[in-house]
């Protein structure tokens, strides 16, 4: 991957060289203040959830959500034990708000904890497919850019449909062991 970054940017500083010789230490310059700039930004807003997500913690919502969302869950992944159950209402609820990356710990132990094969196919398939009502991430990346369009709704429609899909396409195709 390194090889290919360092293919990427030598092409672009002969591009620069040939086009605008002047221009490539400002070319240089100004983008790794744009990506800084940018980075900064996504670290506030990521910070901002992520804090959420602990006060969620500590007012016991999140183990409201757990509970609310476990029924399902044992439709969707049967045989497991509460301690499985428990980690997967987390992370699922975490994804569920959009916080993808706060939801891994608990998708870890909950994969550790479980015992059906088919059942950490499907927990994988379920965060790839990223099923979010609020897409944080995205969110974010189009409020840094300063965008007008509001892309929630699709995004969900989006999400919900890619998560259906696969969630029937691992019952059908992956079998118990």
């Amino acid at each position: 991957m390194n090889t290919i970054f360092i293919l990427i940017l030598l092409s672009s500083i002969l591009l620069l060289l040939l086009q605008d010789p002047s221009g490539i230490l400002t070319a240089m310059l100004s983008g790794g203040m744009i990506g800084l700039q940018f980075g900064l930004k996504l670290i506030v807003i990521y910070s901002i959830w992520l804090s959420m997500l602990i006060i969620l913690e500590k007012a016991n919502i999140d183990k409201y959500i757990a509970k609310a969302i476990q029924k399902p869950l044992k439709k969707l992944f049967p045989k497991e034990s509460n301690e499985a159950y428990l980690y997967l209402s987390l992370n699922l609820s975490c994804n569920i708000l959009g916080m993808g990356g706060a939801s891994t710990p608990a998708g870890i132990k909950a994969v550790e904890s479980m015992g059906r094969q088919k059942n950490k196919i499907m927990l994988a398939v379920i965060n790839s497919c990223s099923i979010q009502l609020i897409p944080t991430t995205v969110i974010a990346m189009r409020a840094v850019l300063h965008s007008k369009i509001d892309i929630t709704i699709p995004s969900l429609i989006a999400s919900l449909f890619s998560t259906a899909l696969a969630i029937i396409l691992v019952k059908i195709l992956v079998k118990d062991n």
